[in-house]
């Protein structure tokens, strides 16, 4: 009780003596071991491996203006997320706030086999039945933004708030097979690939809900069983060798 006490008063302190600090060793420290944990997951909150992220099947249905089909992948999966490097971290001690710019330089999505039944393709009405090879790749795909982590309570919990994040696309890389001749892959992986990059750098906000939707619900699920006070310490230097140097499996 009294290292809790000790704990609160100088994190009180830090905040009325700096409302920014820039990232340094202690944040790069807690990123290297979220890196570290992608091997491993979190299967108690339903955080799957994600260094590198498989799945043996998936069944799609997509329903969109411009692209629309039903179908399935097959043993599916995304390499390069654990591949993030920050060119800017900051915290914000009064506003709970934090601040980053990551870059991932390739994110590789790809599915041995696949099966499409595309009735809709930019905007256009068709009837084609794919199958083949699902490959593509993600060139330096940008994060920039900011969140804040409010506490559920002073010992049990954080949790996401305030999400506003940019997302860029350097390039895509389409590589699909089984779409008809070398030709028309060829030409609908070239306009797939100017689709990816346009869907994502023209629409800022669809991105980030999307992505919000995504990350927040699991990211939260780990925070749920981080107290406030202590990734406060750690992010301030505070307390050492509270995180451990190898994943936790």
């Amino acid at each position: 009780m009294r290292s809790l006490f000790l704990v609160l008063i100088a994190l009180l302190g830090c905040s009325l003596s700096s409302g920014r600090i820039l990232f340094d060793d202690e944040l790069r420290e807690l990123t290297e071991f979220l890196r570290l944990q992608m091997q491993c997951g979190y299967p108690a909150k339903g955080v799957p491996i994600l260094a590198p992220a498989q799945l043996p099947y998936k069944e799609v249905d997509v329903q969109a203006d411009a692209f629309s089909g039903r179908g399935n992948f097959t043993n599916i999966s995304i390499v390069g997320l654990d591949s993030f490097e920050f060119s800017q971290l900051q915290w914000n001690n009064i506003f709970h706030t934090i601040k980053f710019d990551v870059s991932i330089p390739s994110i590789r999505l790809k599915a041995e086999n696949y099966k499409f039944d595309l009735t809709r393709f930019l905007g256009a009405t068709a009837s084609k039945k794919c199958n083949g090879v699902f490959d593509v790749e993600l060139i330096n795909f940008r994060a920039n933004g900011s969140f804040v982590l409010r506490p559920s309570s002073l010992t049990n919990g954080l949790h996401i708030t305030r999400w506003n994040v940019d997302w860029q696309l350097g390039k895509a890389i389409s590589q699909i097979t089984g779409i008809g001749s070398k030709y028309l892959e060829k030409l609908i992986n070239f306009i797939l690939q100017d689709f990816l990059q346009l869907l994502i750098n023209d629409n800022p906000e669809e991105i980030s809900q999307f992505m919000e939707q995504l990350l927040v619900a699991p990211l939260n699920a780990v925070f749920g069983n981080v107290a406030w006070y202590e990734i406060t310490a750690i992010i301030l230097g505070l307390v050492n060798g509270v995180l451990p140097v190898e994943p936790i499996c």
